[in-house]
């Protein structure tokens, strides 16, 4: 079976809300690494999946360097769902993926930066879940997909700056899922 960007995105973010979504109240200040918290976690998701929405609109993008977990007002699970779905309307206007977009860094094409954001909503999703306690299993199709979307983007990887962590050696009998958190500097 293959499953395309567009797909994949969906099936990531809803992995990611439904991830969020069953967080308590006392859960939102529990630490994901790095100085960041769940909030800040989130924060990140939200501001970099907006950009799916902006590029499919031909609006030009902007490198995220400081961002504030405000951004989410009141609610944040509602920030996310709101984000996640202007997202998903734009991948569904025709040729959505096809598009390029001005970025600082040169033009992205909209279905490279939907992949950044499939890792990103899976790997955060692991990430909030294995600091609450919830662990996350990420399906080995979609981390089979995001395998595949980042062995396309080699010199990206090797380059450094694109993953969030430096990429980890997995155990050699590894699943995709175990794969994928050891690219982005993630032990299971």
């Amino acid at each position: 079976m293959t499953i395309d960007a567009a797909e994949t995105y969906q099936r990531a973010a809803a992995l990611f809300g439904e991830t969020i979504s069953t967080l308590g109240d006392d859960e939102w200040e529990a630490a994901t690494g790095d100085d960041w918290t769940v909030v800040t976690t989130v924060a990140w998701v939200v501001v970099g999946d907006s950009h799916i929405a902006s590029a499919v609109a031909g609006e030009p993008l902007v490198s995220v360097g400081e961002f504030d977990a405000a951004v989410l007002g009141t609610a944040p699970v509602a920030a996310w769902r709101g984000t996640a779905v202007a997202a998903l309307a734009a991948l569904r206007e025709p040729g959505a993926l096809d598009r390029a977009v001005a970025h600082p860094e040169g033009a992205l094409a909209v279905a490279d930066l939907v992949g950044q954001r499939v890792s990103e909503n899976l790997v955060r999703a692991w990430d909030i879940g294995r600091a609450v306690g919830r662990p996350v299993a990420i399906p080995d199709d979609l981390a089979d997909w995001t395998l595949d979307f980042w062995a396309g983007h080699a010199d990206a990887v090797i380059a450094g700056g694109v993953l969030p962590e430096a990429p980890l050696e997995p155990p050699a009998d590894a699943d995709a899922a175990t794969r994928l958190l050891a690219l982005t500097g993630r032990q299971v």
